[in-house]
């Protein structure tokens, strides 16, 4: 019944051009999907375009000539990429069908299907922010894991996922604790990707050799190469989330002792 309610009021809520109302709005969507969790579907798939685009739309606007200017761009970012997150965690439909079928559903519908793609792709690509790497990251497992149920795999932009999360993970703080949580999400990421059950020989062929170029050039001049044969080894026997993380670690501990990152 509240929902229903909510429904008729969302599009006066989100008339506003206000960070700050925007970023309570996106906060309190984050919260309605947490306590409805599956019974939100349906209402996400109706209420996403509008209340992801319209704080989108004022995050891209947002100046940062300063370094306050930044952190209230952070901190917007951030509450978007919290609610995408835990829409894909809870309603994996509700964003996966946006982006598999956003070209056929109107110019609108695939300008936000390539705006929330784009901007999932952004959270991974700046490994001092943390937050963000960690909410982009765990959205797009669940998503992969999503894309890999409904064989789906290869509408995603697995290789670009790849790059980001992998060149982000090596050169991430270690002495924070959400390193740890995000070496998690990119070891899920890897395995939902790479997994022998979730697409065609071929269709895995092109992921592996896309995985692989991507480490290289997460890893420039690893000379060790017992971390990656392992990795390789462990994805390919489709084996669990927490040896791929062991693997994954070991390349890129190698690699900052060699780098001197260590």
């Amino acid at each position: 019944r509240f929902l229903d309610i909510l429904d008729t009021f969302l599009p006066f809520l989100y008339a506003t051009n206000d960070q700050t109302e925007l970023a309570e709005l996106t906060i309190f969507a984050h919260h309605l999907v947490c306590q409805y969790q599956k019974k939100m579907a349906p209402y996400l798939q109706k209420w996403l375009p509008q209340i992801f685009m319209r704080p989108y739309a004022v995050w891209q606007q947002l100046p940062e000539q300063s370094e306050q200017l930044k952190r209230e761009k952070l901190e917007l970012g951030a509450a978007l990429l919290q609610l995408l997150k835990e829409a894909a965690q809870r309603c994996p439909s509700a964003i996966l069908e946006a982006m598999l079928k956003g070209a056929s559903l109107g110019p609108d519908m695939q300008r936000y299907a390539q705006e929330m793609t784009g901007f999932l792709l952004i959270g991974l690509q700046d490994a001092k922010e943390l937050k963000a790497l960690l909410y982009s990251a765990a959205a797009w497992a669940a998503l992969l894991e999503a894309a890999a149920h409904a064989s789906a795999m290869a509408a995603l932009p697995v290789a670009q996922i790849f790059q980001r999360v992998l060149w982000s993970a090596a050169r991430m703080d270690y002495n924070d604790i959400q390193s740890q949580k995000i070496l998690g999400e990119a070891s899920s990421i890897l395995r939902f990707a790479l997994s022998p059950r979730a697409q065609p020989e071929a269709q895995l062929k092109v992921m592996m050799e896309a995985f692989q170029q991507a480490l290289v050039s997460a890893l420039p001049g690893l000379r060790t190469e017992t971390g990656p044969r392992k990795l390789c080894e462990v994805l390919a026997q489709d084996g669990p989330i927490k040896d791929i993380r062991t693997a994954l670690q070991q390349c890129i501990m190698d690699w900052r002792r060699e780098s001197g990152m260590a």
